[in-house]
């Protein structure tokens, strides 16, 4: 049933793709544009490895109105879809670099509080933004990515971070036992030393989807998020 399973999808994307979001408004409409120029952003480029600079320019792309306008024209999903291919367009198409690249645009924790024994909690750096581009990208950040996706502005932004985790971490060992054990042992963490974490099933459901999409664009590379968020998961 894989093969046909990935078949069918190969024929489906470029349909669904095109009659899910209707209007002419771009999906790639900042390429070429960056956030100005000074002689300390030329320098600072020069010695900041790529992943880095990839990783700014999608949460550029986030923070943009416009990407705000096509999700409000295409829908949250789609908006994933976006996500990805502009990671994957920066990263020359390579779809290891292009999963880890949408993994840190999507992000949405600026620090975590670690439990410690002593001092109680630490306070950790995630993504070392100011907090005014922090704001709005996380405020960008598809919400609606499941049926049961709570109410409220936060709505499953989260659940972006753990699907594309998954899908690297699937994609760039090849098994997704690997995937599995290290979401697992994330959530296991999480609950345990990360002030008001949890495990929670519905971050193992995200984890999941990942793991099937990075396995299988092992085999078809034009695959899209928005087909395996919607993919039903066995409960643990």
């Amino acid at each position: 049933m894989r093969p046909l399973f990935i078949l069918t999808i190969l024929i489906l994307v470029p349909v669904s793709a095109a009659s899910q979001c209707e209007g002419d408004l771009r999906w790639n409409f900042d390429d070429g544009e960056d956030e100005g120029f000074s002689i300390g952003s030329m320098f600072s480029n020069a010695v900041t490895p790529q992943i880095v600079t990839d990783t700014r320019a999608v949460r550029l792309y986030v923070r943009d109105p416009r990407f705000r306008e096509l999700t409000l024209r295409c829908g949250d999903m789609r908006a994933v879809d976006a996500i990805y291919q502009k990671a994957l367009r920066l990263a020359d198409y390579s779809v290891g670099r292009g999963l880890l690249i949408a993994m840190m645009a999507v992000l949405e924790h600026q620090q975590i509080h670690v439990r410690m024994p002593i001092v109680k909690s630490m306070e950790l750096p995630v993504t070392l933004e100011d907090d005014s581009m922090f704001v709005q990208r996380v405020r960008h950040l598809p919400r609606a990515i499941y049926h049961d996706t709570p109410s409220g502005d936060h709505g499953d932004k989260d659940k972006l971070q753990h699907f594309f985790g998954s899908a690297y971490l699937a994609y760039a060992s090849e098994s997704t036992d690997i995937a599995r054990g290290a979401g697992n042992v994330v959530e296991w963490g999480e609950a345990k030393f990360v002030v008001g974490g949890a495990d929670d099933p519905r971050d193992k459901r995200a984890n999941k989807q990942g793991e099937a999409f990075g396995r299988d664009l092992l085999v078809v590379k034009n695959l899209l998020p928005s087909d395996y968020l919607v993919l039903p998961v066995r409960e643990e």
